[in-house]
């Protein structure tokens, strides 16, 4: 062997770790080449931006469960405020949009009874009208996206400890859910 003449290189084994690893870097670059691609998925947020502000009036209520309408109203607020990037205003002045509703019924029924005729199961039902309206229309006239209706059943048991007015609560957080997710944008 020369001097000049560069040595023999060994064929180099790598070891399982070294293949795992390598295999997982690929994978981890395919995927980011899918998603730069687009397959169909969206990084951007699932609200308008335009909208800033969201005035929530009490909801009217057009049954008979008294103070409803009051904890539906707290509910749909406090959820506002959580879930979307919206700011809840107390005034209608300067506010971007309007989320208003009315309560239109609200019933508890005997789903099973015990041996001695009371009940051992009810469900608490909560039907709401909301509407969403955008106050930003440049020619004064409010553009009103349309009423939804939404119901929602909960289910619970006396003997256990729950009451109505414990199953209203959670009818009204979940019917709060709904209504802040109805002001994401479709797909």
């Amino acid at each position: 062997m020369s001097m000049t003449e560069p040595a023999p290189q060994l064929p180099v084994k790598s070891s399982p770790k070294a293949i795992r690893r390598r295999e997982l870097l690929a994978s981890i670059g395919g995927l980011a080449l899918a998603g730069i691609a687009g397959c169909g998925y969206s990084v951007r947020p699932p609200y308008n931006n335009e909208i800033r502000t969201v005035y929530v009036p009490i909801f009217r209520s057009l049954t008979f469960r008294r103070d409803l309408n009051l904890m539906l109203t707290e509910a749909v607020a406090k959820e506002i405020e959580k879930r979307t990037p919206y700011k809840v205003v107390g005034t209608p002045d300067g506010a971007d949009s309007s989320l208003t509703g009315e309560v239109t019924f609200a019933d508890k029924n005997l789903v099973v009874e015990n041996p001695q005729n009371l009940p051992r199961q009810l469900s608490a039902d909560l039907v709401v009208n909301a509407r969403w309206t955008d106050n930003r229309n440049p020619s004064g006239n409010p553009k009103d996206v349309g009423t939804v209706t939404l119901r929602e059943t909960v289910t619970f048991s006396p003997e256990f400890g729950d009451t109505s007015m414990s199953a209203y609560q959670k009818a009204c957080q979940k019917m709060a859910e709904q209504i802040a997710s109805m002001m994401e944008q479709p797909w």
